[in-house]
């Protein structure tokens, strides 16, 4: 079997010392060693994915390779020496004439200079029967050429050209690519909303396309290229009618009445696949008689229907674990496998598609986590040779297109074509303050990155976290005496501080397999875990209660699966105890009186209220996505953003009406050209913190040549 160097110095060196354990630290100094200039981390868990690949071993359930947490690796499949006496090598082929009892040698090292075959002396034996001296010419030609198709080496698929097709910088990064081969459609968000745009595959003006209705969301092109697939824009991971709509322009009509989170066409144009829920169900075009394929824990997305009919390919986001990994399964609900068993905690997979009729895959991936809620991925395109042997299908090693600065995404390709289009984007953060009396706006903590911020009691001190590289920092407000808390990269999400501004609470998402509430000294060091390490509990955020005898927290039991509750520590006792009815609910945050805590159902749109004295539950507020709740220094207001409102607006909740009001909004930044504006902080003045992503988003082409 084919490997590259770096998978195969790894399997070399943990045959060498079967069933022990090699660290990280021991391969990192074994293979590159000191004054090799590279991602360490990165390579190798790449290797270590081509490594299992080739195997066909799973980091999961491993046969081969384990991964032993914290340690490192060891081969636990058995391992024989065995002394092996040397074989004579064949080094020519003996070709014999039947009719004039001649002989010629051919050579066969490949070393040797190319000379002619020079005639040895007549034989005595003859042959009665067998093929003529030009048959076995023949034969002796075509075994060679066999061997040579199949051992010569073949360059590598490679990058030719990267080209930029649109230059709005506001191309929806969840929205999906399609194209005809002649044109692109595509999402772009403005302050009027999300609005499907098209351009040529060559560049140029983009243009708008009128569509039936507010916020269309477009899902595929039909075989034929003679209508769209859409839907209308919700939130992402939210359900919506499913309706043709010709491309000439039309009445659009629904697809009997199936709801659908996205959609694709079959090659044949005659099924539908989508999904619903954590299901893949299989419908045809008038809606009806939808069967399932196939029900999953964790829901599927990034759907799409191989060139033969026969299999679909989905991804599933772990957002408590970390992972996204790409699947694949048969369309009669049978042969699930994993697209590319690789290294647990390793690269993320995204979405993908075949290329040249289906010989290749080209698909995305990252080493940061691209679903969660502290690290901003740089994905990068790769792919991957979908080989048919005599013995069943199968996939040879994927290879590496792009390397950043760009990050690529959601690629897509013509059927039979080399070129990929895929959304490219980089982010680029600006951290502002708005004052609550003038609402003027100024640019603080330059480029600091801060995403997420908290500001110490006396307004002295701010801790933030660098959604760029997941680091966690803390300085003065006017940006001096920075410093790093922990080394590394931690996926640092929502730090507080502690009442006596001695320690920081935050959420890890980079620390584990699932992100986990941790607690480090405001002077930096090392993070230590709120709740024991030694169970499957994830957690999304926290905070403490004024007096900082307690923490709230939401907690979801990964081992279970279900949903996230919120519970109360008491950091004396060690106690934890779950608020009733909590249910669903994450992010909660204490107010400064102590008397409630706020906290967010994503799935419900809602914003719930605790009251500590009467133990009840309450709908404060309603919204499209809200997001980043913070009280008032005082405790008499809850703020929080609504990230699907066309503006992007911060509101507040009066505890004496109950009344959401608007606080600001980003409509001049976000026409501008800002990607988006993120609610960061509040101050005990009552500022306002946002950090504006000034970063692009573009639609991009890809020239490959393949082999």
């Amino acid at each position: 079997m084919k490997l590259q160097e770096q998978p195969f110095r790894i399997l070399a060196l943990l045959l060498e010392t079967p069933g022990e354990v090699l660290s990280r630290d021991d391969l990192r100094k074994r293979i590159w060693p000191e004054g090799t200039f590279v991602e360490f981390d990165g390579s190798l868990n790449t290797a270590l994915m081509k490594l299992r690949a080739a195997l066909n071993d799973n980091a999961e359930n491993p046969v081969f390779i384990e991964t032993v947490p914290r340690r490192g690796y060891r081969f636990i499949a058995p391992v024989e020496i065995v002394e092996v006496e040397p074989s004579p090598l064949m080094t020519a082929i003996r070709i014999e004439s039947e009719d004039e009892r001649e002989s010629v040698e051919l050579p066969l090292d490949g070393d040797s200079p190319v000379t002619e075959a020079q005639p040895k002396g007549h034989e005595t034996r003859s042959f009665k029967s067998g093929p003529a001296w030009w048959q076995v010419s023949v034969m002796a030609a075509g075994l060679v050429a066999v061997l040579l198709f199949f051992l010569w080496p073949r360059s590598e698929p490679k990058v030719m050209a990267v080209s930029q097709l649109t230059h709005t910088g506001q191309v929806d990064p969840w929205g999906k690519l399609v194209t005809d081969g002649s044109r692109i459609y595509f999402v772009v968000r403005d302050v009027t909303g999300w609005n499907l745009m098209q351009t040529s595959v060559e560049g140029g003006n983009i243009q708008r396309t009128p569509t039936p209705f507010d916020n269309t969301r477009i899902f595929d092109l039909s075989p034929d290229h003679a209508q769209f697939l859409i839907g209308q824009f919700t939130h992402e991971g939210e359900e919506t009618a499913l309706w043709f709509w010709p491309v000439q322009g039309g009445a659009p009509r629904r697809v009997g009445d199936v709801m659908a989170k996205e959609a694709v066409w079959s090659p044949t144009g005659d099924m539908i696949a989508f999904v619903r829920g954590e299901t893949i169900l299989i419908t045809d075009t008038q809606g009806s008689e939808a069967r399932e394929v196939a029900r999953f824990k964790l829901a599927p997305h990034s759907l799409l229907w191989s060139p033969d009919g026969e299999r679909l390919r989905f991804t599933q986001s772990n957002l408590v674990e970390g992972t996204d990994s790409m699947w694949e399964i048969g369309t009669d609900g049978k042969s699930l496998r994993r697209v590319l068993p690789g290294e647990e905690g390793g690269p993320h997979e995204g979405s993908g598609t075949w290329l040249a009729g289906g010989n290749y895959f080209a698909f995305s991936t990252g080493q940061d986590l691209r679903a969660n809620l502290a690290v901003d991925t740089q994905a990068n395109l790769w792919l991957l040779e979908e080989k048919h042997g005599w013995f069943g299908s199968h996939s040879g090693d994927p290879i590496q297109l792009t390397k950043g600065p760009i990050a690529f995404d959601h690629p897509t390709a013509t059927a039979g074509g080399s070129r990929v289009f895929a959304i490219g984007s980089h982010n680029e953060y600006q951290l502002l303050r708005i004052d609550p009396k003038t609402l003027t706006k100024t640019a603080m903590l330059a480029e600091s990155g801060a995403t997420d911020m908290d500001f110490s009691l006396d307004g002295q001190w701010v801790v933030y976290a660098a959604r760029e590289n997941g680091t966690l920092w803390k300085s003065r407000i006017d940006g001096s005496n920075r410093m790093q808390l922990m080394a590394g990269a931690t996926g640092a999400f929502a730090p507080h501080w502690s009442p006596d501004q001695k320690q920081i609470l935050f959420t890890g998402f980079l620390l584990d397999k699932q992100p986990r509430l941790y607690v480090v000294s405001a002077q930096g060091g090392s993070p230590k875990t709120v709740l024991p390490m030694d169970n499957r509990w994830a957690s999304v955020s926290g905070d403490w209660r004024t007096d900082g005898r307690q923490i709230v927290l939401d907690v979801q039991d990964t081992a279970t699966g279900g949903e996230s509750t919120i519970r109360i520590l008491d950091l004396e006792s060690g106690r934890l105890s779950t608020i009733a009815g909590s249910e669903g609910l994450i992010e909660p945050r204490w107010s400064a009186d102590g008397r409630y805590i706020a906290a967010l159902n994503p799935k419900k749109k809602q914003i719930f209220l605790y009251d500590c004295k009467l133990l009840k539950w309450t709908v404060l507020a309603e919204a499209n996505f809200p997001s980043t709740l913070r009280w008032s220094p005082g405790g008499d207001a809850l703020y929080f953003q609504d990230t699907d409102e066309v503006e992007e607006s911060v509101f507040r909740v009066p505890m004496a009406t109950r009344e959401a009001e608007r606080v600001t909004r980003f409509g001049d930044l976000l026409s501008s050209g800002a990607a988006r504006c993120i609610f960061t902080g509040l101050s005990p003045d009552g500022s306002v913190y946002i950090t504006v992503d000034h970063g692009d988003v573009d639609v991009y082409a890809i020239d490959l040549k393949l082999r």
